[in-house]
C-alpha cells in the first residue's frame, strides 16, 4: 500500500514551507527524511499523517485521498510516532501499547482476544515482553521509544511515520531503534518514513532518502542520492563525504 502526494504544499497560515511535492513512499521499505532544523520536516510529517491540513494539493494512501477518509479508517492505514518524553508515564507498558488497538476496539475500547494477542506480539517484537507490566514512567528513554514503536506496530497499519525516533537516545539505543525499524519494514512489510539528524547511521540502513533542499525535496534510492551530489546542498557549512557516509566540515 503506497502513500503518495500530488502537488502538495505544507506550511502555516498562508506561508508555504515546502511546495510542489510529488512524493511516493515506497512499499515495504525504510525511507529517511533529512534536512536542516526549521526546514519543514515535522510540518510535512504532520501533514502526511492527516494531523495538519495541506495548503495545496492532496495526499493519498493506496489511491484514496486521506481528506475523504474518516479518522478511524485513517488510523488503520497510518500510524504515527512523535517524540514525546512525557507521554504515557501513568500507564503500564501493555496499557500504552493497547492504545494502538483503538481503531479496532470500538467506542468503549474493549479488547478482544485478537486485540490482546496483537498487543502482546507488538511488545515482544521490540524486545520488551519482560517489561509488559512495568510502568512507562520507570523506563529508560530507549525503552520508552521501543514501547511507542510497539504501539504503532499494534495498530497494524501498512504505513508508519516517525518524527526523530532516535532523539534523546544513547548510541546503542539509536542503533537498536534503527535496526528494529529496518526489520519492521523488510520482515513485517511496512512502509516506514522517519525524520532524523542521525545522518550516518540512518543512511547506512535506509532504502530511500527524502532530502529537503530549499523549498523542495529530492528523493530517490539511498545510493543514488549519495552519489548525485544533492546531499552536499542540504546543510550549510558542511559537505557530504560519500566514503564515510556522513557529513563533515568543509
Amino acid at each position: 500500500m503506497s502513500l503518495t502526494t500530488d502537488n502538495l504544499a505544507v506550511g502555516y497560515g498562508t506561508r508555504i514551507v515546502l511546495g510542489d511535492l510529488n512524493l511516493k513512499l515506497s512499499d515495504d521499505s525504510l525511507t529517511v527524511l533529512i534536512g536542516p532544523n526549521g526546514s519543514g520536516k515535522s510540518t510535512l510529517l504532520r501533514t502526511l499523517s492527516g494531523r495538519q491540513t495541506p495548503l495545496a494539493g492532496h495526499i493519498a494512501v493506496d489511491g484514496e485521498r486521506i481528506d475523504g477518509i474518516s479518522p478511524a479508517k485513517l488510523a488503520r492505514k497510518i500510524a504515527v510516532v512523535f517524540t514525546d518524553r512525557s507521554g504515557g508515564g501513568g500507564l503500564r507498558v501493555d496499557e500504552l501499547v493497547a492504545i494502538g488497538r483503538h481503531p479496532y476496539s470500538g467506542f468503549f475500547g474493549h479488547l478482544s482476544p485478537n486485540d490482546r494477542q496483537a498487543v502482546a506480539e507488538a511488545i515482544d517484537s521490540v524486545g520488551m515482553a519482560h517489561k509488559a507490566q512495568s510502568m512507562v514512567a520507570s523506563l529508560s528513554d530507549g525503552e520508552r521509544q521501543k514501547v511507542m514503536i510497539a504501539r504503532a506496530i499494534a495498530q497494524q497499519t501498512p504505513v508508519i511515520i516517525l518524527d526523530e525516533p532516535t532523539a534523546f537516545l544513547d548510541v546503542s539505543s539509536r542503533f537498536e531503534t534503527l535496526d528494529l525499524l529496518v526489520r519492521l519494514a523488510h520482515d513485517n512489510k511496512r512502509s516506514i518514513l522517519l525524520s532524523t539528524h542521525d545522518i550516518g547511521p540512518s543512511l547506512a540502513v535506509a532504502d530511500n532518502v527524502w532530502a529537503v533542499a530549499g523549498s523542495h525535496i529530492a528523493t530517490g534510492p539511498t545510493d543514488e542520492l549519495r552519489q548525485s551530489g544533492i546531499l552536499d546542498r542540504v546543510f550549510r557549512g558542511v559537505r557530504f563525504n560519500d566514503v564515510k557516509g556522513d557529513y563533515e566540515a568543509r
